[in-house]
């Protein structure tokens, strides 16, 4: 799940919800604040066009449930899908930003991520397609959980390279990869429990959910209070001349491999 209108529309706890609900709006308003004083919002375009997508679904749908509630579900469960999509455009964002210093390794991340993406948002395309009686919900679940792991282990390896590389990140992208990556963590052990123990976990699901997503937020705030970009790197990387090297290895080795298979259709 993603955003904060669930919570305050459906059962549970009505008062505690609502809570969750208006302390998450001001924090996403806070932080949009922040970044439009401090000039930095074209910084992270990506990030606060996420953060702003979710504001403006959370208040587009309370809208939808009040004056045309036969709309609602099925509304929520395609901007649901829309805005897992544009999750994935934050982790993007996140690599472009702490590997800027590095272009052969971002050209490989461009490359590869959005296909990473493509691959598992197909799944709900073939659904779609394959089945007449196609339900939103109960696909937009599954695919939610699998563009979830996707971003999820592509968080973890840029922190094992920078880890491992001493990639400066600064303390805006630290905070950014710290909340989102608790919102992922905690996102994938509730949809798992979601989809395993379906409707007798959704009371749970509507107060576990969003506190997840406020922590993030909170997080967020700490870091992006302000701009501090990720500072240049004080002596030479080995991440760039390890990737060089790399990709030298590989083309060699398809190189040696178009020749073994050329000879091979010649004789």
């Amino acid at each position: 799940m993603l955003g904060f209108a669930q919570p305050l529309l459906w059962g549970g706890n009505r008062m505690l919800s609502s809570a969750i609900w208006w302390a998450g709006l001001m924090a996403e308003a806070a932080l949009l604040a922040c970044a439009v004083r401090g000039r930095f919002l074209a910084r992270y375009p990506l990030f606060y066009g996420y953060l702003s997508a979710v504001l403006l679904r959370s208040l587009l749908l309370v809208v939808i449930y009040q004056r045309f509630p036969a709309a609602y579900a099925r509304t929520y469960w395609y901007s649901q899908f829309l805005l897992v999509l544009l999750g994935c455009g934050v982790v993007w964002e996140i690599y472009r930003r702490a590997l800027h210093q590095y272009p052969g390794v971002v050209r490989m991340a461009q490359n590869v991520i959005p296909f990473l993406f493509a691959l598992s948002a197909s799944r709900v395309i073939a659904k779609a397609w394959e089945s007449p009686k196609w339900l939103p919900g109960a696909t937009t679940l599954e695919t939610e959980r699998d563009l979830r792991i996707v971003q999820a282990a592509l968080l973890a390896g840029l922190v094992a390279l920078a880890l491992y590389y001493a990639v400066p990140l600064g303390k805006n992208l630290k905070g950014m990869i710290v909340g989102y990556g608790f919102f992922l963590a905690t996102s994938l052990v509730q949809l798992t429990a979601r989809n395993n123990l379906g409707e007798s976990f959704q009371s749970a699901w509507q107060i576990l959910q969003p506190t997840s997503y406020l922590l993030s937020l909170i997080f967020w705030l700490v870091a992006l209070w302000s701009y501090a970009p990720a500072p240049k790197p004080q002596h030479e990387s080995r991440l760039e001349v390890d990737y060089q090297a790399l990709l030298k290895a590989t083309r060699r080795g398809l190189g040696t491999t178009r020749t073994r298979l050329s000879r091979t259709i010649g004789s």
